[in-house]
């Protein structure tokens, strides 16, 4: 396992997003990158896990009976009748323009009583923040990126028709770990 994979492991709440989602159905990881959480959620048998990326170099090559990786873009990606969906850290490197398509195209393919769980940056944690896209800057230096703050996901996913609860659940790292949990109604 790679530096990058072992440090993404450490700081990513994967128990929290783990116990989360829905524990059998269609879950599907969009901007999976190398798939370290959509292997993780695949260990749950019940489980079907579809992880999502439009760097092909960077989806790993193994995949199980109820895991595969798919080289597309999740802005077109078509999401229908899925049980889960979790999106990681990946929000803010798309046009605050196509973040808000995204997040109604999840909203339209999510199964009634299904889950969205969001790890993203928020942009009121002043600190936390200006770290995060210290990092962002060296692993991705020619992406725009585009944060937002909690209350203002908050406000548009409520609007999309969904119950959200926000946590903050990795307090030692320095970057920001604000997650998201979010029920279709």
């Amino acid at each position: 396992m790679c530096l990058y994979n072992k440090l993404r492991y450490l700081i990513l709440p994967i128990r929290q997003i783990d116990s989360a989602l829905p524990s059998s159905g269609q879950i599907v990881d969009l901007g999976c990158g190398q798939g370290i959480l959509a292997a993780y959620l695949a260990r749950r048998k019940e489980r079907n896990v579809i992880g999502v990326d439009l760097d092909a170099a960077r989806l790993p090559n193994k995949e199980l009976a109820n895991l595969k990786f798919i080289k597309a873009d999740i802005t077109k990606y078509n999401l229908k009748n899925v049980d889960g969906i979790v999106i990681s850290d990946v929000l803010h490197h798309i046009s605050r323009v196509d973040q808000s398509e995204l997040l109604a195209k999840i909203a339209k393919g999510l199964k009634r009583g299904g889950i969205l769980v969001i790890k993203e940056i928020d942009s009121k944690e002043f600190i936390r923040s200006k770290l995060t896209r210290l990092w962002d800057f060296i692993l991705y230096p020619h992406d725009e990126i585009s944060f937002s703050n909690s209350q203002t996901l908050t406000r548009n996913l409520k609007r999309l028709g969904f119950n959200v609860n926000v946590q903050r659940v990795v307090t030692w790292f320095p970057g920001s770990t604000t997650l998201y949990i979010c029920t279709k109604r």
